[in-house]
């Protein structure tokens, strides 16, 4: 996913034309290709007018200078992982087993960092991050925040700041390890992704592995799963969210709701608890801005009840 052209701050002048629009995309692939081939510093606003196949006048109506572009290229790197987080640190990526989900997040970031722009700003980070606008701690953070969710999901016994920390640890070594993965050549590079997806894995097992994320979903007497009420009931993956908090806890507020599946709106939300209440899984109780979802007591036999209709 691109950032928007016309969104890029770094731009001297906003392309209003298509036109003009695909030559300063062309611009920012050719300085890619040009950072990548001979480092920024050596790099020259000439090198990249001449790559993109364009005057080097053009180039100077969108960017005053070589630091630009990489800003540019900066904001779109920055733009594009937002998006990708959004993509990955869902509940249905939370539901699948251990080394899926971790393969799944490594494996997609190592079809990203492929691209000449990102793999150069990363690089770069690590080379010169005083010339950096947009990049601070406060990104990383938020990246760190995502992942520890995401842990949550798998096991809501996890403390906010166990999960944070689990999260913090896997974020700073994978950054660590794919520094060095995109300076080796191809091979070594998709040996060192295998072996940080080992290593992710191992690390996470104790805290998040698939028998945690199993006994999350057990009911209150512990025979029967609450899986059996996903079906019957045919909840949503938010839903049965929803209801694995309320079987752990005894119920749950919007509140608990918003921590564990943080990207939709609370109106979204309050909408997948109604349609829970109306299945009569889950006792609204209190005044409407400050609801307890209670757990209804009787959702075992509720089950029962239902599947002996069926027969």
């Amino acid at each position: 996913m691109n950032a928007s052209i016309s969104k890029n701050v770094s731009l001297r002048r906003q392309p209003k034309q298509k036109r003009s629009q695909q030559r300063v995309e062309r611009i920012l692939e050719a300085a890619a290709e040009v950072f990548a081939e001979v480092g920024y510093e050596a790099a020259t606003t000439h090198a990249i007018a001449a790559r993109a196949g364009t005057a080097i006048g053009s180039l100077y109506q969108f960017f005053p200078d070589k630091l630009a572009i990489f800003h540019a290229l900066e904001e779109r790197h920055m733009e594009q992982v937002r998006a990708i987080h959004a993509q990955l640190m869902t509940p249905q990526t939370a539901q699948l087993p251990l080394k899926q989900m971790i393969q799944q997040l490594v494996e997609t970031f190592a079809v990203y960092f492929e691209h000449p722009g990102p793999k150069v700003v990363y690089i770069q980070y690590f080379v010169a991050p005083e010339m950096f606008k947009y990049f601070d701690d406060n990104f990383t953070q938020g990246l760190i925040q995502k992942f520890a969710n995401l842990l949550k999901l798998r096991n809501f016994a996890l403390s906010t700041e166990k999960s944070k920390l689990l999260a913090e640890v896997c974020l700073q070594c994978y950054n660590s390890l794919l520094l060095v993965a995109l300076r080796s050549e191809r091979t070594h590079r998709q040996q060192l992704y295998e072996e940080v997806q080992e290593l992710l894995v191992a690390y996470l097992q104790p805290y998040v592995g698939d028998e945690l994320l199993s006994n999350a979903t057990q009911n209150l007497d512990g025979q029967r799963t609450s899986e059996v009420l996903f079906q019957k009931y045919q909840l949503s993956p938010r839903q049965r969210l929803a209801l694995t908090f309320a079987i752990k806890h005894g119920g749950l507020t919007i509140q608990n709701f918003e921590e564990i599946c943080p990207e939709p709106s609370r109106r979204t939300l309050q909408r997948e608890l109604r349609r829970i209440v109306e299945k009569r899984l889950l006792l609204p109780e209190g005044q409407t801005n400050q609801l307890y979802y209670r757990l209804n007591p009787l959702y075992g036999q509720l089950a029962t009840s239902r599947d002996n209709m069926r027969h």
